[in-house]
């Protein structure tokens, strides 16, 4: 990191840290107002928030762990789970992941996720998650999982539009910083479309029954 944007982070350290609390709250409503609200076709004791109106993702461009470009129309064709965090992360991002390794487990779900279903774990971190070791990271949590980065305006491009905050810590004596960055797991469907946000604590058990009646409410308006 430069000195300019390390002077700039400790500046706005506090800031930041309060913006993601504040800006998750405000997510979280935003969300709700989005939600569906007819009882009568809404799948029931669904914990996840599903949206009432489809959200288009539009055009971005990164790259994923094999260096091939990752951009909208890499979210066409399939259901895609994205989480945004960073390979250094003490506890969030290998809890979570943990957790998707044991939904990728479930005996219902092999056969949707084998034909049209992926883990997207994009890095906010470009500085130092490199593809080479993006892949080695989401790879070992199941060999399907796909990591992706890019620029950083580019990732910013993508967060904006599916309510993603995050933001860079102060570094240590050693160089080493954190990031703080939104716990959510956004549902994209195979029309790029935003359709729900699974919020923490996760649950392998209560994502997967999710995510079948989601696919199925989908699937059946």
């Amino acid at each position: 990191m430069t000195d300019n944007k390390q002077a700039t982070d400790r500046k706005n350290k506090p800031f930041l840290l309060v913006a993601i609390a504040a800006i998750s709250i405000l997510f979280g409503i935003w969300v709700s107002t989005l939600s569906v609200k007819s009882t009568a076709t809404v799948p029931k004791s669904l914990e996840a928030t599903l949206l009432e109106r489809s959200k288009p993702v539009t055009s971005f461009s990164l790259v994923d762990h094999d260096n091939n470009e990752f951009n909208l129309q890499s979210l066409k064709g399939n259901w895609s789970f994205l989480f945004f965090g960073f390979t250094n992360c003490p506890d969030v991002c290998p809890i979570t992941l943990q957790v998707m390794r044991s939904v990728w487990k479930t005996p219902a779900l092999q056969k949707l996720i084998e034909t049209n279903t992926k883990m997207i774990f994009v890095s906010v971190d470009p500085d130092r998650d490199k593809p080479e070791h993006l892949k080695s990271y989401v790879q070992y949590y199941n060999p399907k999982f796909v990591g992706v980065t890019g620029k950083q305006d580019q990732i910013d491009t993508l967060t904006s539009q599916l309510g993603i905050l995050y933001g860079f810590d102060d570094p240590n004596e050693n160089g080493d910083y954190n990031v703080s960055h939104s716990g959510q797991i956004i549902l994209i469907d195979p029309q790029a479309n935003m359709r729900a946000v699974f919020s923490p604590p996760f649950n392998p058990q209560s994502i997967s029954k999710d995510f079948l009646a989601i696919q199925k409410f989908v699937k059946d308006n």
